[in-house]
């Protein structure tokens, strides 16, 4: 297991530098001997209103466990058009992702495809992509999703008992106080397990269900790639955003050009990558971002021969999905209005029950010591950069050259270097955008300046030697380039979801929600719990809406069993 990990974090890093390449460059390669990843998502229901949330939990697995190849993963919901209507990107931790979907109110009543797939999971020609049937239903529209070829017709029917077995097995039970409660009353749940299922990655989940019947339906099914001529490139350590570039004057001249990317911010991104001999370039961003608004610029005197493109890595195939019609009883009609009045409400007070965003951990800067922080507010503030560099900044100076200045850092430490030093540039940033032009900062308003931080001495990064780092930290974040040309560009990248921490109404001793509507049918949805006790405790609250409700655990355990467990409880 050792070695096939270690050919791919190999693989990884040798290839070309990109995210994906032709198989054809590796006829000997058996993908067979190494491990392959497949995916499995678990859902809260697999019938849902327009307006509603759809929560699911997404699980990736290799040699019968979670994973521990890949680091990112992808949802996405697809109708029957073949179109994405959502996709989302997921940081996996110890294998698994959890989110929701909001069904947005403009899809038509039918049946849709929730698939998921990492990039390396593509290359398992069997299970590239786990796929699961969502129906979803359009109470404000009498128009239905039409599937011309369609073989079978999928039909929703109301029931007149609702099934509520109990699927607890001996290994994770789940028991309630009681099993009726009224409206805004706590409900403890306890679920029991024995030590071999600890240390596993299972979700909770508590919602309501209704006297509906799906007729038809088909099981969750695997979609295979057998005929891609691509081999896909785990992403191991994080989100990989690929690139290339072209020289309109040499064409032949790609290889080893350094490309920057600058993502600012508080906690600002910086990277410098080197391109192969196609000119093929890949920045691998494994830290949490707080912005997605990216720019990426050539670095050297010849960059404005240069034309840089972002690539869309991630080619997904469609073609091998089916889809039926969807078709509705007219005993559902008062049931499925009764459900969308009481979510138009809930949706009327979400400003109310919002949920929040897991906190950012604060990245590190890439420069781990520093010689000095010059906090401007500290020393006397001069009218221009120029003075600020000259009177208080002791490791730096500036040399004028013609209409230009060239920003020095001096290496006191070094004595030997002399004037060699002097013709190193350092490596200035602004907020985490690498400057290009000194006059740019030399010109900026130095009452916007927070502090600037200094490293002294050569410093290598990416493949670039550099005499010394400044990087500058405004207070407005609004320093932009003044450079122009094909060779730099900003875009706005598609980052992995945030990790939510979803809302919960606490009714006791507090009048805060007491005259706010509740019609929740989601009571309860803990995305993660490892059930690491012999008893493990939750507690939720009852909305105002009766009816019959579900808890449901399930994931896998530290050995890779697949455990689920149901028990059901009303509210009157």
């Amino acid at each position: 297991m050792k070695k096939q990990t270690l050919f791919i974090v190999t693989l990884l890093f040798t290839l070309v530098l990109q995210a994906q390449v032709g198989k054809s460059t590796f006829k000997t390669l058996d993908l067979s001997k190494f491990p392959m990843e497949k995916t499995q998502l678990s859902t809260n229901t697999n019938l849902v209103l327009v307006g509603e949330h759809l929560y699911y939990k997404l699980f990736v697995l290799s040699n019968g466990k979670l994973s521990n190849i890949s680091k990112i993963a992808y949802v996405e919901l697809i109708d029957a058009n073949n179109k994405s209507i959502h996709k989302h990107i997921l940081n996996l931790k110890n294998g698994a992702a959890s989110n929701r979907i909001f069904i947005p109110t403009q899809l038509k009543t039918g049946q849709y495809k929730l698939l998921a797939y990492t990039n390396w999971s593509k290359n398992n020609t069997d299970k590239s992509y786990f796929s699961k049937d969502i129906y979803v239903v359009n109470a404000f529209s009498n128009e239905n999703q039409i599937v011309e070829n369609s073989t079978t017709t999928v039909k929703l029917e109301k029931t007149e008992t609702l099934q509520t077995n109990t699927t607890n097995n001996k290994n994770i039970i789940i028991n309630t106080s009681k099993q009726s409660y009224n409206n805004r009353e706590h409900v403890k749940i306890d679920i029991i397990t024995n030590e071999n299922y600890k240390d596993g990655n299972y979700s909770l989940s508590v919602n309501k269900v209704d006297s509906i019947s799906i007729q038809n339906v088909l099981d969750d099914s695997f979609i295979t790639n057998k005929t891609s001529n691509t081999l896909f490139i785990p992403e191991m350590r994080g989100q990989l955003i690929t690139g290339k570039i072209t020289n309109v004057v040499n064409a032949l001249d790609l290889n080893e050009k350094n490309i920057a990317l600058s993502i600012p911010g508080e906690q600002f991104i910086f990277k410098i990558a080197e391109t192969n001999p196609s000119g093929y370039f890949f920045f691998n961003l494994d830290t949490k971002i707080n912005s997605n608004i990216a720019t990426f610029q050539v670095i050297g005197d010849t960059k404005e021969n240069f034309k840089i493109d972002i690539l869309n890595n991630f080619e997904t195939n469609y073609k091998d999905l089916s889809f039926n019609n969807l078709e509705l009883d007219n005993t559902l009609k008062y049931t499925l209005e009764q459900r969308n009045i009481k979510n138009q409400i809930e949706n009327a007070y979400y400003q109310n029950k919002k949920d929040s965003i897991l906190s950012l951990v604060n990245s590190k800067s890439f420069f781990k010591t520093k010689e000095k922080t010059y906090v401007l507010d500290e020393y006397t503030r001069f009218k221009t950069v120029r003075e600020t560099f000259i009177e208080v900044l002791k490791e730096a100076g500036l040399r004028k050259e013609g209409d230009s200045y060239k920003i020095i850092v001096y290496d006191f430490y070094d004595k030997k270097k002399g004037q060699d030093n002097k013709n190193m540039d350092p490596l200035v940033i602004v907020d985490g955008m690498i400057v290009q032009n000194n006059n740019d900062l030399i010109n900026y308003d130095p009452y916007k300046i927070e502090s600037i931080d200094l490293v002294i001495g050569e410093y290598l990064y990416g493949s670039k030697l550099y005499q010394g780092i400044i990087s500058v930290n405004t207070i407005t974040k609004d320093f932009k380039t003044s450079l122009v040309g094909d060779f730099i560009i900003d875009t706005t990248l598609n980052l992995p979801e945030d990790e939510i921490v979803y809302f919960q109404p606490q009714y006791p001793n507090s009048t805060k929600n007491k005259h706010i509507p509740d019609y929740r049918r989601q009571l309860l949805w803990i995305s993660e719990t490892n059930l690491n006790n012999d008893k493990n405790h939750f507690t939720t609250y009852t909305s105002d809406d009766k009816g019959t409700y579900k808890i449901t655990i399930e994931g896998y355990s530290a050995n890779g069993e697949f455990i689920k467990s149901t028990s059901y409880f009303t509210v009157n």
